[in-house]
């Protein structure tokens, strides 16, 4: 008997443990209005196998009815658990969806039970082991995958409904590479703050043997729900643990509930082809009616050469309940171009938001980013005025725009300003910089007034480009598709500035006596100086010795020159009768 429960858990640990690729435990109340003593509340689990060892079945981890009685256990707070240790929720899920080229399994299960209204208290689901994990390989690593759920009302009157967190596991990192893992997570109460951290094993044990730092390389770091690693060695395995939290508002420490996040990243050799592939957002309306059919294509493009690399696989790291999807097709016309379909009628209990988060996988393991789309299902049947809103972040080196601004402005004197604006505006800064990252807000508002769930008519569109560098120049484009004509007019009476025009008419005026005067000035002052300088030169020859021709000579200037020639001819006289 021993021995038989000795193999019975030597195989559940090497079946099971060593193929854990980690999960999730979430849970929402059926009603957060309810204000009975008893409160409804769903719990879901959901988790990652390795097909290859993990059976696709509606029991999953064993497939057998043996491991029926494990069940998810409080841990803390127990006395306050509103009698969930009385009737326990167990860890059987059902095999939800497989990838082969992956060698990936999911398997998730939700299940109600009734608490009493202000519980609060600790479920955790333990277990082991983890498959041999870093560099040097620790094996043998338990797990504790721990969610805190709490029934009390909040400050507006509500039951809490915890976040949600989309992801798959492993994710795949490219040796000496730094990558960034985003895990996408979304809140339904409105003004709710998400944050991340990673789980700890102080008062509560959140995380088993994979506790932040001992199972990721020294430089990993995790902000705003994004990972930042970088592994040094290929083929080596690393697990994470994190906590993803709900506040109040943005100054709130007290979380209102705790949504664990455990996975895989996986370290592997340089693949062929670098670039990832693209999933390209949808651009249809995501306003649905309850128990419309809406159908739908998510497109993946393989930026990669097709000899080289294949889209090989489409994984939706979050679905909607009820949506099926088609398998991945490639288009007959494009091998590049790649394609699921989607069909989907939403249900009564589906009103509100819906996420659906997908990404795609090359034959190399090089995936995608996270790609969410949030449908809002309601009873109206006027949809599509709502904003869908996708955030895209790159790595860039050079930002390269045109600055066009046209406009045409017609005034009359009636003081009737029309100005009509006929072109796509577009401001930009042309600037080559190092700039390290750039990032695309595209927000697509979309209006259709038609209940047909499988069109929508566009009648604007508006796009908002902002590309941000490291020398802070701003590249900024809006394109408007309307055209929307504005007149002006001023009403009679209105103010006009009579002291300003009389200003400057006599500083016009005062300008242009100034000029005059200084004209005629300078005339008076050049005739004289002329006459001046003409009766100076007469009194001299071409040599500077006096004139003797007395045609230049008048009045006494005559006299005197005859006196002198008189004189020297007595003087001529006097020297001839000497001699």
């Amino acid at each position: 008997m021993c021995w038989s429960i000795l193999l019975f858990f030597y195989f559940f640990i090497f079946a099971f443990g060593v193929h854990f690729k980690g999960g999730t435990i979430t849970w929402a109340p059926i009603d957060p209005y309810d204000n009975r003593t008893s409160i409804n509340i769903t719990i879901t689990q959901s988790y990652l196998w390795t097909l290859t060892h993990v059976q696709c079945s509606n029991n999953v981890p064993t497939g057998t009815s043996s491991s029926s009685s494990a069940n998810l256990i409080c841990v803390a707070d127990c006395l306050t658990d509103g009698g969930y240790s009385t009737a326990p929720i167990n860890i059987l899920t059902k095999c939800t969806w497989t990838s082969s080229s992956l060698d990936m399994m999911k398997s998730e299960a939700s299940k109600q039970t009734t608490l009493s209204a202000g519980a609060h208290f600790y479920l955790a689901y333990k277990g082991g082991d983890w498959a041999s994990l870093h560099d040097p390989p620790k094996p043998g690593l338990p797990w504790t995958i721990l969610t805190y759920i709490d029934l009390r009302k909040r400050s507006d009157g509500l039951i809490n409904t915890p976040p949600v967190a989309k992801f798959v596991s492993p994710q795949y990192a490219i040796v000496n590479r730094t990558v960034q893992i985003n895990i996408p997570v979304s809140d339904v109460n409105a003004g709710d703050v998400v944050r991340c951290r990673w789980s700890t094993n102080t008062s509560t044990d959140e995380c088993g043997g994979i506790c932040y730092p001992n199972t990721v390389p020294y430089s990993t770091t995790l902000s705003n729900c994004t990972i930042t690693f970088t592994g040094h060695k290929a083929g080596v395995l690393y697990a994470v643990a994190m906590q993803v939290e709900d506040f109040l508002n943005s100054t709130s420490n007290t979380p209102m509930s705790s949504v664990p996040v455990q996975m895989l990243i996986y370290v592997q050799p340089e693949p062929n082809c670098l670039i990832k592939p693209i999933i390209s957002p949808l651009d249809r309306c995501l306003e649905v009616q309850v128990g419309d059919l809406i159908s739908f294509n998510i497109f993946i493009m393989n930026l990669c050469t097709p000899t080289v690399t294949q889209i090989a696989d489409f994984v939706v790291s979050g679905d909607v309940t009820g949506m099926s999807r088609s398998n991945l097709t490639t288009s007959p016309t494009d091998l590049s171009l790649s394609y699921v379909s989607f069909t989907w009628t939403p249900h009564i209990n589906q009103i509100g938001s819906n996420q659906l988060c997908v990404l795609a996988f090359t034959s190399e393991n090089l995936q995608s980013d996270t790609y969410c789309a949030t449908f809002i299902v309601s009873n109206s049947s006027n949809r599509c005025l709502t904003t869908i809103s996708t955030t895209i972040t790159s790595t860039t080196t050079k930002t390269t725009t045109t600055s066009t601004t046209t406009t045409t402005t017609t005034t009359s004197t009636t003081t009737t300003t029309t100005t009509t604006t006929t072109t796509t505006t577009t401001t930009t800064t042309s600037t080559t910089t190092k700039t390290t990252t750039t990032s695309t807000t595209i927000t697509t508002t979309t209006i259709s007034m038609t209940t047909t769930t499988t069109s929508s008519t566009i009648t604007s569109t508006t796009t908002s480009i902002v590309t941000t560098a490291f020398t802070s120049s701003t590249t900024s484009t809006s394109i408007i598709s309307n055209v929307t004509p504005t007149t002006t007019t001023n009403a009679p009476g209105s103010s006009i500035p009579w002291p300003l025009i009389l200003g400057l008419s006599l500083l016009a005026l005062l300008l242009v006596t100034c000029c005059v005067v200084c004209c005629f000035y300078q005339l008076l002052w050049w005739r004289r100086d002329r006459k001046n300088t003409k009766n100076r030169s007469s009194n001299y020859d071409m040599y500077g010795n006096p004139n003797t021709d007395r045609s230049h000579m008048v009045g006494s200037q005559q006299e005197a020159f005859q006196t002198s020639s008189a004189e020297s001819s007595k003087y001529g006289q006097v020297q001839a009768t000497e001699l």
